[in-house]
């Protein structure tokens, strides 16, 4: 048997996508909302020396006009100046009584601050850093009296491994161990600094924390003790009969009891969290104007870019000697015009977008939240001819101001719900759950097949507990049982 080896040669043809860096570009533009995009644009015009934001020929008139005005007001200044160095006006000044007129200027004038009016510090100047937890806790640590050298370092220690709500992290043993102390010495330091503002900081538990506050405001009662070592699991479930039975004592003790306990402060670090708000700028504004709705995209902080025209002219230039030069400006002005095709076609794909959308939910926008449409992106897709993953990429962390309020574009998306009369979103749905909940008796909250019941009753829409359920999740709002009140 022989084998035999030879080598060939063929060419095949293959078709690939390959995603240029340009394209990449254009992709990612379209994902950043409005804040994410003029803080890449400035940080590409720091980059790009060829980038510049273009200046409107109105906004060269208003300037030189400013500058007219700033040179009428110095000579006018001049000419007052001179006339107040006339023998009559300083003869007129030395009548005029000056006493009431530095009472009345008070501390905050230019000659106490130690600034001329020029000269002053910008508002934000005066802005202070707000405290966290853990600068509160080590300045009171710091004025706390009869505090050893060492025990002040365990107290540190302590402090920089407590979490954002307040709990201790770690354990005794751990820090004893990594400070080499005794454990009975940092367990002395953390109950002190448990009795800190706030009271119950460093905990290690949530019973910790609630029974050093019991402590700490009197109402260290055996009654409320119990329930809070033995029950306080039982207190989601709100059965204060169980814990009444368990405990042998009446129950409305038990709820003249957890009255008491329900005041105290599960999270004793939170109210010293950074402050997460942020604003939300609309991208888009959808308003009514002569009986139809309008979409217009909101460019206002959004800065108009042009390639700068001296740099062009030295990149056209064919006799240019340095041809680096030449080489490195061209690369700049084909990437800043690159930047500035993306940003138009991203505005002109997010106007495309929200015109469809409010094609397809036109209901939505003239009567509300409850007439929310089903709708899926292919739908959006199809009708402005691109892909699903455009639409979901133009969807996702950008708003628009609706006359109903700002929304979510992906907010629109719904999958659909069969009812008697035909589908339904299932946003309108998880309204509608909302609407239930917000108006139910506190102490008797309605359940999940309680508002099943409700939703075919009123509304003919036929769901399982299991979905109400879910989207009572979603909304962020609790089981019918832990949202029970005591009254």
């Amino acid at each position: 048997m022989s084998i035999s080896l030879s080598q060939n040669i063929r060419l095949i043809q293959t078709q690939q996508l390959a995603l240029t860096p340009q394209l990449q570009q254009a992709i990612k533009l379209l994902q950043l909302n409005q804040v994410e995009l003029l803080e890449m644009v400035n940080q590409e015009m720091v980059t790009n020396p060829v980038l510049e934001e273009a200046v409107d020929k109105g906004l060269e008139e208003l300037e030189h006009t400013e500058r007219q005005q700033v040179d009428s007001d110095e000579r006018a200044l001049r000419d007052g100046m001179d006339s107040e160095n006339r023998p009559e006006t300083r003869e007129a000044l030395k009548e005029v009584d000056w006493q009431p007129y530095f009472e009345q200027r008070g501390i905050s004038g230019s000659a106490r601050s130690g600034f001329d009016s020029d000269e002053r510090p910008s508002w934000d100047y005066n802005l202070t850093k707000p405290a966290t937890l853990i600068d509160h806790l080590l300045w009171q640590l710091q004025l706390t009296p009869l505090f050893s050298e060492r025990e002040l370092d365990i107290g540190e220690a302590i402090i920089y491994s407590i979490d954002e709500d307040g709990y201790l992290e770690t354990t005794i043993d751990e820090l004893s161990a990594r400070l080499g102390c005794e454990p009975e010495e940092t367990e002395s330091v953390l109950a002190r600094i448990q009795q800190l503002d706030p009271v119950g900081v460093a905990a290690r538990s949530l019973e910790e924390c609630l029974l050093c506050q019991m402590v700490h405001l009197g109402i260290d009662s055996e009654l409320n003790r119990k329930i809070v070592e033995e029950h306080l699991s039982q207190l989601k479930t709100k059965n204060y009969r169980k814990i009444a039975r368990q405990i042998q004592v009446d129950e409305e003790k038990v709820r003249t009891a957890v009255k008491l306990i329900m005041t105290l402060d599960p999270k004793p670090g939170a109210r010293y969290q950074p402050d997460s708000t942020r604003a939300v700028v609309p991208e888009v504004f959808v308003y009514k104007s002569d009986g139809r709705f309008v979409v217009s995209l909101n460019e206002d902080r959004l800065p108009r870019l042009a390639v700068n025209s001296y740099y062009q002219e030295i990149a056209s230039q064919r006799r240019e000697p340095n041809n680096l030069t030449r080489n490195y400006l061209t690369e700049k002005i084909r990437a800043a015009q690159w930047l500035i095709k993306s940003i138009e076609q991203r505005q002109k794909t997010i106007y495309k977008v929200m015109v469809s959308i409010v094609k397809f939910q036109s209901d939505f926008f003239a009567r509300g939240v409850h007439y929310l449409k089903p709708l899926v992106l292919r739908d959006v897709a199809d009708d402005i001819e691109m892909h699903e993953s455009t639409v979901s990429r133009v969807t996702q962390g950008k708003y628009v101001q609706t006359p109903h309020g700002v929304f979510e574009l992906k907010y629109f998306f719904n999958s659909s719900i069969n009812q008697g009369t035909g589908d339904i979103a299932s946003a309108s749905v998880k309204q509608k759950i909302a609407e239930y909940i917000n108006r139910e008796n506190p102490t008797e909250p309605l359940s999940d097949d309680a508002i099943v019941k409700l939703l075919a009753k009123d509304h003919e829409i036929k769901i399982a507990r299991r979905t109400v359920a879910k989207y009572r999740n979603q909304l962020g709002i609790l089981a019918s049982s832990q949202r029970k009140k005591i009254l």
